[in-house]
């Protein structure tokens, strides 16, 4: 699978934008942002990108407007110091490779040395990479190149808007734990988490410029980029990853979301892009049960 997108989604949900695509959502200057209502409630549904440059603002004046109204804020897992810890303590746990196991022993030698010399060139020891499973070392080959571009896992979308809720006294809820993401992540084993590794790599070399259309394409709600390149585009080509990663995550949080909609107040929900896209979507799901769901512009 692109495993950029793994994981600026969530891992991740990001995409190629266009130009033709491009252009026709070049008006807009803000992220999506969608609300659902009935009577006595309105749920707020935001896509987030999990990795961003610092000091970016995370969304427009209605994005700003929604969370100010909300009660109750949603991300996919609580954030957190002792949330972060336990889920680095968990990614070791399911992370590492047995030793008789090492991550060299899926790939071929020439594989192998083109894996060290990535690794080296971003700043890695090969020794390390090496400890870990494939999944985990996809993950750390694709988010190294980033990191060195400016880009930051702490700057993500989804955490400053945890911290701006949590400094509002907002109620703070999330969809999965620690332990239950990982193990998803985990979850891709075999042929298809060897190519993680390789197309990583792939992707590093030959897409430069790759985060920074993503980004622009996120910034400016072009959603028809979004799915055709992310969500459509996975579900095509990695079928059993788009299962795990997007259409059980969303089959599982979209009673949530009903429940919430079913009671009163004002909900703010802050997921990975990708979640809210497509015929599985979160906006498509909500739409399917009777709920009128909009785009704020």
């Amino acid at each position: 699978m692109k495993l950029t997108k793994i994981v600026v989604s969530a891992a991740a949900a990001l995409l190629l934008a266009t130009p033709s695509a491009f252009a026709q959502e070049a008006q807009r200057q803000s992220p999506a942002l969608f609300v659902a209502r009935d009577a006595d409630s309105a749920l707020y549904l935001f896509g987030t990108l999990h990795i961003r440059r610092p000091d970016e603002a995370w969304g427009g004046p209605a994005a700003q407007a929604a969370l100010t109204q909300a009660s109750e804020v949603w991300t996919e897992l609580e954030i957190s110091p002792g949330g972060d810890a336990q889920a680095q303590t968990l990614a070791l746990q399911y992370g590492l490779a047995p030793p008789e196991q090492p991550l060299s022993s899926y790939f071929s030698d020439a594989e192998n040395t083109r894996i060290k010399a990535f690794a080296r060139a971003n700043g890695a020891d090969p020794r390390v990479l090496d400890r870990m499973r494939p999944w985990m070392a996809a993950i750390t080959l694709s988010i190294l190149p980033m990191i060195r571009a400016g880009y930051d896992p702490n700057a993500g979308a989804d955490r400053l808007i945890d911290g701006q809720a949590d400094a509002a006294g907002k109620t703070m809820r999330w969809f999965e734990t620690a332990e239950e993401q990982v193990r998803i992540l985990a979850s891709i084993d075999g042929e298809q988490a060897r190519e993680l590794v390789l197309q990583a790599i792939d992707e590093a070399e030959n897409g430069g410029a790759l985060m920074e259309r993503m980004a622009a394409a996120w910034q400016h709600g072009d959603l028809e980029t979004l799915q055709a390149l992310v969500v459509d585009d996975m579900r095509a080509q990695y079928p059993e990853a788009y299962d795990v990663l997007l259409a059980r995550r969303n089959a599982a949080w979209t009673p949530v979301l009903v429940r919430e909609l079913e009671s009163s107040g004002v909900d703010f929900v802050a997921v990975g892009a990708a979640h809210l896209l497509g015929e599985d979507g979160l906006v498509a799901a909500l739409r399917a049960r009777g709920y009128a769901v909009e785009r704020v512009e």
